[in-house]
């Protein structure tokens, strides 16, 4: 599906002009910085509002509302017919004869254009979505883009719009806040203002500050009084910058509550942030996907890991069967908590790492919690069970049982999103596990005993004890405890904890293994404990969604302070004798990287299999097979592969000059006349050299008209910025390196649902039909067993070209590597391919020029370059934007003959030519002396560096027409 994140990709981060590319982009605090998805994810961002807001129609003060409707029919359109669900007048989850009029649509009726009975989707398409894990750091992805829009906005780059956070609870705004607190001690200052401040006057502050204005999402009403607020009296006409964060639900009151975020953001912009997206819109306008799966199989996350068995043990079929499974089934649960418990102690004291990992936890939710007088629910079926456990000898039979059916669910489980489905655990966890020792790791004493419940001045809790531990076990939490604990609990002894924190809010600091509730807590809290859920008939059609959520909850992971990824995925620059003793113990973290679950019925595990696979359905995996080709051999030798090589230099006379036009170079020179060398310094930090440079300005800049800068404080950044960088010059040539130069034949990765076919069909391409006498020949050294069957099949069989989908996968000949991919911009199952059409047209040409026409060199070799993973590339200043930046051709060429040596990169171009300009003449400054190419001298031969644009319609300025070519044969001519 084309979503927004495949649209922002087609646009290279680095082509975005320098106002719109973001500072420090990794840096959130002095103690933090951001992982690569995270930082992605803000430059999916950054493209996202410029095609928005400048590709097509560069926003400009005081421009007509008109305006903004045409960026919004040009963001939709590039979405390229793809159906972006809108908002129908009718509720179609109604019955069909007794149709409902949805109240979103009357809301957003009132401000929004409607097209027959739904919203226009143009009207709802100024939104970004960020579909991140739960534990991925989604807020601070959120305050790096609040820096990044008020950046934008002080230079004048997208309207000066208010900004607005939403967030579902106080525990989640709560967080929120602490992490702008960490990131003001060490960034732009954001001030947080409650939104029913809007219109309140304020002390004005000095410096650098942005207000962000915040409010509970699921507060915002149509009606103002207590806690609820009017969004009539804030919307602005429609002028916010929204940041939503976890505010998806489905009820009828948060579809009403969708449509006041959106009327508030018509003529701004929503940024939705969310680990769980269902909505056909929003899984639309996703800008970064770096949900679930994406966050395990990249390391960030512990391994899930499902059970085979699926019970139906809370059916009533008979009191002593009932008895028997529930007795199992959570005997195998806390079976599973144990030996995760056991084995945290066991890693701890062998490697001596006081804090690895954490203490294992279980998570029980339920479908119910509250039911009608005299009816038992399902959290008091688990809660029986559990005090069976705990207070009674359990028998010796069924304990042998349950372990050995753990056993048994270990072998033949699976874990999700992972191919390896075997569970590789150390069965002696479970074999030496007894009752006492169960009791131990869980409930905090070896012997049985009655359980008594602990209040604590939270009324959404109460934690169990046994009478002869010294800590609680367990905690109950739901939306009011005192109703349940009234019904269900009359005639256990009541304690009250000491002191006033809840057990809840300090699950990472207390000894609670066991937390139950329903799925009033699924979102809005983080720890690293869970190692066990339980889903307790968890099967209703919203269930996915919770369930998704509530795995989210279990699934973080950190085995040292601040390292948040698996054993395996470490950084290479950690602790490296801390990573060794925890690697010593790999069989001993593997339960604490291990999420297991359970369910109690099979709508249940149902539930939990389609919730969590829904998430992994565009799970990327790598797509190997690819492998480089025989290099030609020349001189009985291999025909070396060369590449250009450089080096920096500090040199005023080769770096290019600053441009900027007449009018601008005036005024900056009259403002730093204006500007004493004093305030320079204090004002913004610079030191002598960056002040004298600026008195002197006609030494560094161009004057060129049409380069103006509105904000001459950023002139000033970028043109120190310019002064202070070094210039890259051309230094012969090196050898080419296979680990690092180009790669991304290696990085071809396939959705998982195709990688055992793609498998199948690049292999057959790999070997090439053989004629009839080396067929004989193969036949001969399989029947003397020279070769074995599968080898004999393997070469026996074999392709040019195989047809995959939409793909092609061909050999090409002299291609760098064997097979090459082909495909179209939708074939969105497959990455690192070939996909641009105007490549796709060069080398179908190419080919079909070499059926006929044999190189005579001596020997020759190109390849496929991609710019986003491999590192060949040639330097050159872009005058229009200011910037330095390297130029990635699509295609280089090896070929040799004598001593004779060229590389010949090549770059099919559309009908636009002024980049390509640019790039020519940053080629021809390196690699062109008086008209003709430098000959670099490297082992013996004579290498020239060669670059030509390819269209077969060009029509270049006559002064660029020797580097456009429009048949491949100018590739391969001599001289």
């Amino acid at each position: 599906m084309l979503n927004l994140e495949r649209i922002t990709t087609r646009l290279s981060y680095g082509d975005l002009p320098e106002t719109w590319q973001i500072p420090d982009v990794e840096r959130f605090s002095d103690e933090k910085s951001l992982y690569d998805y995270q930082s992605d994810a803000l430059r999916n961002a950054a493209r996202a509002l410029y095609l928005y807001y400048e590709q097509k129609h560069d926003w400009q003060a005081g421009e007509a509302p008109s305006v903004n409707e045409f960026r919004k029919s040009h963001l939709l359109w590039l979405y390229e017919s793809v159906s972006i669900a809108s908002v129908k007048q009718f509720d179609t989850r109604a019955d069909q004869r007794n149709y409902r009029v949805n109240p979103a649509f009357q809301i957003l009726a009132e401000h929004m254009e409607s097209v027959g009975d739904e919203i226009n989707s143009r009207d709802l398409i100024n939104r970004m979505g960020f579909w991140m894990a739960t534990g991925s750091g989604k807020t601070l992805v959120m305050v790096k883009l609040i820096e990044y829009l008020h950046y934008l906005q002080r230079h004048g780059e997208v309207p000066p719009h208010n900004m607005l956070i939403l967030a579902p609870s106080e525990h989640l705004l709560q967080q929120i806040k602490r992490t702008v607190d960490e990131f003001n001690r060490s960034g732009t200052a954001i001030e947080l203002v409650h939104l029913r401040d809007l219109n309140r006057p304020r002390p004005m502050l000095m410096g650098d500050v942005v207000t962000v204005y915040y409010h509970r999402s699921d507060n915002i009403a149509d009606v103002q009084k207590d806690a609820l607020t009017d969004y009539r009296a804030y919307e602005n006409d429609g002028k916010w910058f929204i940041f939503l964060d976890e505010a998806h639900k489905g009820g009828k009151e948060d579809s009403k509550r969708q449509a006041y975020y959106a009327v508030m953001a018509r003529n701004g912009f929503l940024f939705n942030f969310s680990a769980t997206f269902v909505d056909k819109a929003d899984i639309a306008t996703t800008v970064k996907k770096f949900n679930l799966a994406e966050f395990i199989r990249q390391g960030y996350g512990k391994n899930i890991y499902v059970n085979k068995s699926e019970y139906d043990a809370f059916k009533i079929r008979g009191y002593e069967v009932q008895h028997r499974e529930r007795q199992l089934i959570v005997l195998k649960s806390l079976l599973t908590l144990a030996c995760a418990s056991a084995s945290a102690k066991q890693l701890r004291e062998e490697t001596g790492l006081a804090h690895a990992y954490h203490l294992p936890m279980m998570l029980t939710l339920v479908n119910t919690v509250n039911t009608e007088e005299g009816e038992k629910n399902d959290l008091w079926s688990f809660f029986q069970t559990l005090r069976q456990v705990a207070s009674a000898d359990v028998d010796e039979a069924l304990f042998r049982d349950a372990k050995k059916e753990l056993l048994s669910d270990w072998d033949g489980g699976r874990h999700l999103f992972s191919k390896d489905d075997k569970l590789q655990m150390d069965s002696a966890l479970v074999e030496k596990m007894t009752v006492a020792g169960l009791r131990a790791e869980i409930f905090h004493s070896r012997r049985r005993g009655e359980l008594e419940f602990v209040r604590s001045k939270d009324r959404k809790e109460l934690a169990l004890q046994l009478k002869n531990a010294d800590a609680p076990f367990a905690v109950i939490r739901i939306g009011d405890i005192s109703k349940w604990r009234n019904e269900f609990l009359a005639g256990y002894n009541e304690t009250q904890a000491i002191g006033d924190k809840s057990f809840f809010e300090t699950l990472d600091q207390n000894r609670v293994t066991i937390l139950m509730g329903s799925r009033a807590f699924f979102e809005s809290w983080d720890s690293n404990r869970p190692n066990v859920i339980n889903f307790i008939n968890i099967g209703s059609r919203e269930a996915k969604k919770f369930v998704v959520q509530a795995v989210g909850r279990g699934v973080r992971i950190e085995p040292l302070p601040s390292v948040r990824k698996r054993l395996a995925h470490m950084p290479d620059d950690f602790n490296p004798e801390a990573k060794a003793a925890l690697k010593n113990c790999a069989d001993l973290a593997r339960p604490l990287e291990t999420l297991f679950l359970f369910a109690t019925n099979r709508a249940a595990m149902k539930a939990v299999l389609e919730g969590i696979q829904s998430e992994g359905e565009a799970v990327f995996e790598p797509l190997d097979g690819f492998e480089r080709a025989a290099v030609p051999v020349v001189n009985a030798a291999e025909m070396p592969l060369y590449v250009p090589h450089y080096k920096e230099e500090d040199d005023d006379a080769k770096r290019p000059r600053f441009t900027v036009d007449d009018a601008t170079l005036q005024r900056f020179k009259a403002w730093c006349a204006a500007t004493s060398d004093s305030v320079f310094a204090l004002r913004d930090g610079l030191a002598l050299p960056q002040i004298e440079a600026l008195r002197n300005v006609d030494a560094h800049v161009t004057v060129k008209p049409g380069k103006s800068y509105a904000k001459l404080s950023f002139m000033q950044t970028r043109l120190l910025s310019h002064i202070a960088q070094t210039v890259k010059v051309s230094d012969g040539v090196r050898g080419l390196d296979d680990e690092k130069d180009i790669i991304h034949f290696r990085k071809i990765r396939a959705r998982s649902e195709y990688v055992d076919d793609l498998k199948r069909k690049v292999e057959a391409v790999k070997h090439k039909p053989l004629s009839a006498d080396e067929k004989r020949q193969l036949a001969m050294d399989f029947a003397e067993q020279k070769i074995d069957e599968a080898e004999f099949q393997k070469r026996m069989a074999g392709s040019d070209e195989e047809i995959f989908k939409d793909v092609t996968i061909r050999k090409l000949a002299g291609h760098y590597y064997l097979p090459v991919v082909l495909g179209s911009e939708k074939a969105d199952y497959i990455q690192h391919i070939i996909k641009v059409e105007s490549e796709i047209t060069f080398l179908n040409r190419l080919q079909e020029w070499l059926s006929g026409n044999p190189p005579v060199w001596d020997g020759w070799m190109f390849s496929k370059l991609d710019e986003s993973l491999d590192r060949i590339h040639i330097p050159y200043f872009d005058e229009a934007k200011n910037f330095a930046r390297e130029f990635l051709p699509d295609f280089v060429f090896w070929m040799c003959k004598g001593r004779q040596y060229r590389i010949v990169f090549v770059d099919p171009k559309g009908a636009e030519h002024a980049d390509a300009y640019r790039k020519i003449d940053g080629y021809k400054a390196l690699f062109v002396e008086n008209g003709s190419p430098r000959v670099f001298r490297h082992e013996n031969w004579e290498v020239a560096v060669d670059l030509y644009m390819y269209n077969p319609a060009a029509s270049p300025l006559e002064a660029y027409q020797d580097r456009w070519i429009s048949e491949p044969s100018r590739i391969f001519a001599e001289g």
